[in-house]
Order: C-alpha cells, then structure tokens, then sequence
C-alpha cells in the first residue's frame, strides 16, 4: 500500500504544482480519499489508474487538496487572461467599475484583481468586495497580512511593488486596500451592492447540489451589468442545471469558462483566438427559486465530507 501511495503522489507532483511531500502524510491521504470514495475506488493504485484514464479529475482533486489554501494569483493564467482581453475592454468604457470575488476565503483573490486592476491603470476606477460566509476569513482579509506561501504565484516584483514586509508578514498597501471591501455574506443572499462589471467564483460551486447552484448562478446573472462577466473555477460548470444553455469549454481551460451576461465567448487556450459565441439573449430565466426550497437541497455528504478533512489535521 506504501508503495501506492506514493506513486500516486509522484505521478500528481509530475502532473502539477502540488507538493504532495511538503504535507502531513495523514491529513493527505483523507483528502485524497475523498475523491476515492466519490468515485468508489477502493485503492490508491486504482486511484493512480484512474487519474490516467480521465484527466479532468486532476483538477477535481487539487480543489479538494487545497480546500484550506490560499494564493494571490491562483491560475495565474485567469489573471493573465483578464488583463490582457478583459481590462482593456473595460478601460475602453471610461466608467467605474465593480468586481466581486464571491467566496473569497482569505482575500487573496480580490486583493489579486486589484493588484491586475493596478497594473492596467485602472485602480481609480474599480471598487472591488471580497464576500465569504466564514467571518474569521473575512476578518483576516481585512487585515491585510500574509505570509510567504500566500505568494506561490506572486511575480518578486510585484510582491515588492505592492506589498510592505512587517514583522507579522506581507501587508497589502493602502492603495490596494483602499480599493477592496470585506463582507460577511452567504451567496444566497442579496449582495448590498451591484450591478458588477465582473463576478468571479471559483471553486466554490463544485460543493453545492445542483439546485443550489441554479440559484446562486440565477443571482449571478441577475447582478451582472449588461456586458459583465462570470468567471468560474476550471472544474465548474453550469451544465445539468435545468438551464437552457448549451456550453462548450475549450480544454477544461478557465477561459473558456469566462461567462459574459448574454453571449458564451470560446477562445483557443493557445492562440487566444475567439472561436465564436453563442448568443443566450432571451434564454436565461432569472427566476430565483425560493431559499428555503434550495437550502433543503443541500448534500450533506459534503458537511461529512468537510468534518473528515479536519479530524487529525
């Protein structure tokens, strides 16, 4: 079984920028056996099987391994995609700007979208919020401190440009900070703010049942500005949900999961050429089903799920 194990966590390793060996083997091998039980597979050797055989579930499992992780410039490539196609855009309309980062956790993700904002000369126009049902995480965004594996994916120069080192860590600077707001909030309820030039939720959908997904999905789109945009986690979808849209994602790259209000842009992950679009004018109802009625569709096995990543960790 030993041996196994840790050909599963080579081949991940070889696959990705997971350390598998720079965690706890114990808290990794539950987390590991989260997938493992999604899929029914009994074993580490099938498991390493079945990574082979489906390369999406490689993402399905790095969400779940890095569940309680945090990094400014998580996908770097997202970031990359938004400053090079998406800011320019909005730079074009002259207007202020509001982006949400739904789901926040710890704030590095708004604190990112204001440092992208910065970098395209657009950080006097955008007000941008950080929402997460977890308080304490919203208290911690707030203070704006981090250490150094929050930086995983922070270019020196930028953690230099936009950061001041403190005895308690790397603290975001006023002029970020100024531009990002913190708020406890449940995704099921009204946002005190909007209409959003972009929403971004990643990762976070993949844990709710499908009818909980309509709906904060439904909210979404019904806080979007005319021409905003949705952007999701790479292993997210909105297929299934009863919704009459027909999706097509580029090689399960987070581009192709870019969401504007009434058109489905496809672009080629290598070339950056748009493909086309698809036109979902008329389509979308933006009927919210009633809270109550969604919240009982809540998957418990995830409340287990959760509980078992903590015991022993």
């Amino acid at each position: 079984m030993e041996n196994s194990f840790y050909n599963l966590i080579r081949y991940i390793e070889a696959k990705t920028a997971f350390k598998c060996q720079s965690y706890k083997e114990k808290p990794l091998k539950r987390r590991l056996r989260v997938r493992m039980r999604a899929l029914g597979v009994v074993d580490f050797s099938a498991y390493l099987e079945h990574l082979k055989r489906d390369p999406t579930e490689i993402e399905r499992l790095l969400n779940i391994l890095t569940i309680n992780l945090s990094f400014f410039f998580r996908n770097p490539e997202t970031f990359a995609f938004l400053q090079q196609h998406q800011f320019p855009e909005f730079k074009k309309k002259g207007e202020s700007l509001i982006l949400w980062s739904a789901g926040c956790a710890n704030g590095e993700e708004p604190y990112s979208l204001a440092i992208s904002a910065a970098e395209s000369s657009l950080l006097h126009r955008v007000t941008i919020y950080g929402t997460d049902i977890d308080q304490g995480t919203v208290d911690q965004a707030q203070r704006g401190i981090y250490s150094i594996p929050a930086f995983q994916y922070t270019p020196d120069r930028v953690v230099q440009k936009y950061f001041t080192r403190t005895k308690a860590g790397y603290r975001v600077n006023d002029d970020i900070r100024a531009r990002v707001h913190f708020l406890h909030l449940d995704l099921l309820e009204e946002p005190p703010f909007g209409p959003c030039n972009l929403i971004m939720c990643r990762n976070v959908l993949i844990y709710y049942s499908q009818p909980v997904v309509t709906a904060i999905i439904t909210r979404f789109r019904d806080r979007l500005t005319s021409s905003g945009v949705l952007v999701l986690g790479a292993s997210e979808s909105v297929h299934g949900l009863g919704l009459p849209l027909e999706l097509e994602y580029v090689n399960g790259e987070i581009w192709a999961n870019i969401w504007y209000r009434d058109i489905i842009v496809r672009i080629d992950p290598t070339s950056g050429e748009v493909l086309g679009t698809i036109d979902l004018s008329g389509l979308y109802s933006s009927a919210v089903r009633d809270r109550e009625e969604v919240a009982n569709g809540i998957n418990c096995d995830i409340a287990i799920q959760f509980f078992d990543f903590f015991v022993d960790f």
